[in-house]
């Protein structure tokens, strides 16, 4: 009996250590970010240069990783295009993938986030500075200028960043790729590139406050050749077929990468 009370404190008192340690980690975190959305805002007015933005929320991204722990592995680097515009496809697992992107594929891109995120004091003027594109789905009408922006934006040279889920997962697995990211591979013609991300979801779940420390592997998969299609083309049934393509490519690059971590 002894012996089990002595169990149950230690698991109290390691959950409570892991807890105190988190409460840590959104602090430094937040302080952390609000100090490199201000450094992002000054270097934009200063240099009026988006790629010097870009540095400095390449370091944001690092160091929010550093913070908590967390080691990321990325391979397939040869695969992302150079000097050219192209659509960055990601499965969802954590709001850590943000970081991990951010800080560690080596390419110039920008995010699609909700309008509502660059309301946020500091990190959300920044994100705006950093050339950000919001979406809006207060309106049909104002979701499509949304979009129209971003495809304006990849046809000056730009690259996206997109996840095709359109939100976090629950359990780990890859939920069912949205119509709404073909509009802007159709629109737009650029080489689709698939980035598959494991180890994410176990450093933040969605809906709970813990974060974990742990290791990230990034793939990024070879390009894949998109022709142009108009809305009517779009709508031929072709489209489930190639969003279930891209689904399946990052899928298969999930598995491998969680048999890969089972045999080490």
């Amino acid at each position: 009996m002894d012996s089990m009370k002595i169990f149950l404190t230690l698991i109290i008192f390691q959950l409570e250590i892991a807890m105190l340690l988190s409460v840590i980690k959104w602090i430094a975190g937040i302080l952390y970010s609000m100090l490199m959305g201000t450094v992002a805002i000054i270097v934009s007015i200063v240099c009026k240069n988006p790629n010097a933005v870009r540095s400095v929320t390449r370091v944001w991204g690092r160091g929010m990783c550093k913070l908590s722990g967390v080691k990321v592995e990325i391979s397939g680097i040869e695969n992302i295009l150079k000097d050219k515009s192209q659509i960055f496809i990601s499965n969802h697992q954590g709001m850590y993938d943000i970081f991990i992107l951010e800080g560690y594929l080596p390419a110039k891109f920008l995010w699609i986030a909700k309008e509502n995120l660059f309301k946020i004091p500091i990190i959300g003027w920044a994100m705006r500075r950093a050339g950000y594109i919001g979406i809006n789905r207060t309106s049909p009408k104002k979701f499509f200028e949304s979009l129209s922006r971003a495809v304006d934006e990849i046809k000056n040279g730009k690259s996206i960043i997109i996840f095709p889920e359109g939100t976090r997962t629950l359990d780990g697995s890859i939920g069912k790729f949205k119509r709404g990211s073909l509009f802007l591979i159709f629109k737009t013609a650029v080489p689709v590139v698939p980035i598959t991300i494991s180890g994410s979801f176990d450093i933040l779940k969605k809906g709970e406050f813990r974060i974990n420390s742990g290791r990230v592997r990034v793939h990024i998969d070879k390009s894949i050749e998109v022709k142009e299609k108009s809305d009517a083309e779009a709508d031929s049934g072709e489209e489930g077929q190639l969003l279930n393509s891209f689904r399946d490519i990052i899928v298969n690059n999930l598995q491998k990468l969680k048999t890969e971590e089972g045999v080490r």
